[in-house]
């Protein structure tokens, strides 16, 4: 179970903090988004063992949420509802230990 308590309060995202965690395979993110006055808090959840960075946009689900307490809340109920959604899918997640590595995309030459 994703706990709110758990979760930093929405100060956090206010100065630009972002949380990420993970459950049961399922990797998320919580950041802030947008400009002030309109900003937006944004969900974000794929399948691990993966980090945020290593993982292309089509394989990740985004939401974006009001910038308040109750944005914050629905975001972590919308969490542990995609959680339950697609449990089939972030169990069967492998560990990091088990994941397929790609040592030519690693070790590439394309920042030269």
């Amino acid at each position: 179970m994703i706990d709110a308590d758990q979760i930093m309060p929405l100060n956090f995202f206010s100065y630009g903090g972002v949380y990420s965690g993970e459950h049961h395979g399922m990797r998320y993110q919580l950041r802030r988004m947008g400009e002030k006055p309109d900003f937006r808090l944004e969900a974000c959840a794929w399948q691990g063992p993966y980090s945020f960075a290593a993982v292309d946009s089509e394989n990740k689900i985004f939401n974006a949420f009001d910038f308040s307490e109750d944005g914050r809340k629905a975001a972590i109920d919308w969490l542990m509802d995609i959680y339950d959604r697609e449990k089939e899918t972030w169990e069967s997640a492998p560990s990091i230990l088990e994941a397929p590595i790609d040592l030519n995309a690693v070790y590439s030459d394309k920042g030269e």
